[in-house]
Order: structure tokens, then sequence, then C-alpha cells
């Protein structure tokens, strides 16, 4: 099952315990349920609070900067009146964004329980958005001291302006006089309008990533051990924390599952659990299609080349399936990118198809991401970020909005086919000294379709 089906199965909408229960059927009624024809399009939650001796978002597993910030947001809106007395004008709107099923919803949830006030949630139903969307800000006004969440922000807009107006407008107000906190989320933010995320509006943006080997080992523990399931006696974390990487939070939680429905509580192997990640990771594809050798020489191309710069990427898995393959690698110093670092990178990204080239005679179609990739690297690299003397830095590549003067660009295109036909010259050269290295890497890859870390770099040498 590809990890994105996973990802559906296993993330549900926010759902922040139990609802109000004075007068409960009542409420119910009041905030839940259709009342004639009118359909109420939010839901009303008591204040919660956290359990004694419990650390606040301590069930969030790492996203330590995040948290701390989020933090501060609670802890200015608990103390929003004292500020407000003293001119302080503190954060209204919260968005969190990330690619699905790394915890968002979690957090939201959390956060409230931190901030201990009553909530709406905002659900929708109703055939007039935007008047739903006056309705639960009207609601949380007359409750003050309150919460509301809007998930899946992005999808409620869907472009509407009456709706985006509906959000502008009532978000002008708890600026101005109300003591309410907005918490949103959204897969992709560049999907709101910039009118919404302006400074106090929907001004603090926060980016949920997917999580770092210690997080996805923390993460993995924490699911065995509410299974009651202890990890292999020769379980190694580094290595797990490889395998893990590039799969999100719902992701990991499925490998668990995975594991315990295919083997049972006891007697669990790390062989048991490299299989159940290679069954849920999406790139991991079954087919009964033959691969080709020469798609195993190219991944393999990639592998060999990236070992040479263990200084910025640790080797993670290796898959190949049908006509295709997959290397992943984990940064080791992440959003750090020096001028070696990005050179490093444009010459793995063309080690596959020159792989090919050497040791095949020739390459395939379907490379054209990998070079594509590259001179996007270095046009970036000479334009954006000024390298090689280029005294004027140009729009990225994929901005095609120019006014720079023909004379300038093809200066810089010059430099830029320099570049990339030196790191062509010094990846072919690697790579034909070290050819036993990848046909070895090649022959294995295609006999089991996926190696991890430890396999790689021994079949390497």
């Amino acid at each position: 099952m590809a990890q994105k089906d996973v990802e559906a199965i296993i993330e549900r909408p926010i759902n922040l315990g139990q609802e109000s229960s004075a007068q409960e059927d009542d409420d119910k009624k009041k905030d839940s349920k259709p009342s004639g024809d009118r359909i109420i399009p939010y839901k009303m939650y008591e204040a919660q609070s956290l359990n004694d001796g419990e650390e606040p978002l301590s069930k969030v597993c790492g996203l330590d900067d995040e948290k701390a910030e989020l933090l501060n947001i609670v802890k200015w809106f608990k103390n929003s009146n004292e500020l407000r007395e003293k001119g302080v004008s503190i954060p209204r709107g919260v968005v969190l964004y990330g690619e699905p099923g790394n915890g968002k919803s979690l957090l939201m949830k959390e956060i409230i329980r931190c901030a201990e006030a009553p909530v709406f949630v905002f659900e929708g139903g109703c055939d007039d958005i935007p008047s739903g969307i006056n309705e639960v800000f009207r609601k949380a006004r007359e409750a003050k001291h309150s919460i509301i969440v809007f998930d899946e922000i992005d999808l409620l807009i869907d472009k509407d302006k009456r709706t985006v107006r509906a959000l502008q407008e009532n978000l002008d107000g708890v600026e101005s006089y109300d003591d309410i906190l907005v918490l949103t989320a959204t897969n992709n933010v560049n999907e709101l309008p910039d009118p919404l995320l302006r400074h106090g509006r929907l001004e603090k943006i926060i980016y949920i990533p997917d999580p770092e080997a210690e997080a996805s080992i923390k993460l993995l523990k924490k699911h065995f051990n509410e299974f009651n399931i202890s990890l292999p006696e020769d379980f190694d974390d580094d290595e797990f924390g490889l395998l893990l990487h590039g799969i999100t939070c719902a992701g990991i939680k499925a490998v668990v599952n995975d594991v315990v429905l295919r083997n049972g509580f006891k007697d669990i192997t790390c062989d048991m659990i490299e299989q159940s990640i290679n069954n849920i990771d999406e790139r991991t594809r079954k087919t009964d299609k033959a691969i080709h050798y020469d798609v195993a020489v190219h991944e393999a191309g990639h592998a060999v080349m990236a070992n040479a710069f263990n200084d910025y990427f640790a080797i993670g898995r290796l898959n190949i399936y049908n006509t295709g393959g997959m290397l992943m690698v984990k940064e080791i110093e992440e959003n750090f990118w020096p001028y070696e670092k990005v050179i490093a990178d444009i010459k793995i990204e063309m080690a596959g198809i020159i792989a090919q080239k050497v040791i095949c005679g020739t390459g395939t179609r379907g490379v054209e991401s990998d070079m594509n990739k590259a001179r996007k690297s270095a046009y970036n690299l000479v334009n954006c970020n000024g390298y090689n003397k280029c005294s004027d830095t140009l729009p990225p590549l994929d901005h095609y909005s120019r006014k720079e003067s023909w004379i300038k660009l093809r200066h810089n295109e010059r430099i830029i086919e320099r570049l990339l036909k030196k790191c062509e010259r010094d990846v072919f050269r690697y790579i034909k000294k070290n050819a036993q290295a990848v046909e070895r890497l090649a022959k294995e890859l295609l006999l089991k379709k996926r190696l991890k870390s430890s396999q790689i770099l021994s079949i390497i040498g």
C-alpha cells in the first residue's frame, strides 16, 4: 500500500476530546446538530487542561523549536489582557503547514490543552460558508477568552473571495479587541491568499517537517511500547533512523501496525521491521515486470557518488522498481548549503546517467529529472547566490520575468556551462575509477530490490 494511501487511512479530522457536558443534551443539539433546516457549522468544546505532572506538548515527538514557539504563543494568549493593557500586540492567528501525516492536528489538540480555554472547531457543512464563519466568531466573542480551529483551511477557502473576505474581517476584529486565538492547518501554505497571512491576521506561520532521525526512532519506540512489544536486541537506532528517513509520523505508526498485523506481538526481528518499512514506503512498488540492469546501475551510480561526500550526506536506503528507483540520502547538517555542498549535490545528480554510460555504454530515457535538477542547482548557485564573481544576482530558474540584458544573461550562462562541464568530468573520472563498486552494488540491488545503509556501505567497501 502506498504511503499516501496509508496516511489517508490513519490521519483523521481533529478530535479534541469531550464536548461540553454542562446541560449535555441541550448543548449537543445546540452546537452540533441541525435546528430545523439550519445546520450549525461548528462544535464547541469545554476548556481542557493537562494532567497533573504532565509536560506541555509531551505527546508530540521531536519538533523542539516549533514546540517552543507554540508554547510562547500559548503563554502570550493566557496573559493577553495584561499585555493588551500595556499596549503589546500578540499573535492572534497561527498557521501550521507541512506534509500530511506529520502531526499538525495532534499539535493543535495539544496546544488547546495547554491554553485551557473553550474551543470552537469550524466544520462547515452549511450552504453559506461566510455566514458560518461570521457565526463561529460571534460565538467565540461571546465566550470571550476562547480558541477557534480551522483544520485544512485551504479546502475551506477554495478560492472563494467571499470566504476570504469573511475571514479577513473577523481576523481584523480579533486583533483589535477580541480575546481569541485562531489555529489553522494546511498542507500547502502557498494555497492561502497573501492578505490572510499579513501581520494581525494569520501572521504566525510554522512549518511542520518530516520527523528527523531521533524523533523517528522515539516515535517508533513509543508505538511499540503502546503494543507492549520489545524491540529486537540487535536494533540499531542509527541504522533505522536512516531507514525511516522521509517517512511521516503517520507512516511510522503504520509501520508498527504493519509489523503487528503480519507477525503478531512476540519475537519481532529487525528484518520484520525493515520489511514493514518497505511495505509502507510509497516508493516501494511491487511489480511482475523485469527490472533492467541499467536501472540498477543508474541508482548504484548515485549511491557510490553520494558516499564520496559523506561530510555532507548520509546514505539511507536504495530501492528499485520497474523502470525506476530511489536513493534516500539525509543531510548531515540540514538547510546549510555552502558552495562545496551544492557542487556535491550536482555531482550526485549527474552520477546515475554517467554510470550508465561508463558501465552499460549508453543512457536511457527517463533521466531528464536528474539532469534538470543538476542544471537548476548550478543556475541558482551562480545567479541567485552570486558565486564565481557574479556581481549581480538574477531571478531563480523558476521565474521567467527577466529584465536583465541578454549580455549579462549570456555571461552568467557561460559560467554555468563551464561549472556543469567540470562537474561532469569529475564524476566521469570518479565513476570510472570506482566502476567495480558500482557493478557490485548494481548486481546486489538487482537481486534484492532494496538495500539499507549498512548493506550499501559494505558493498561499496
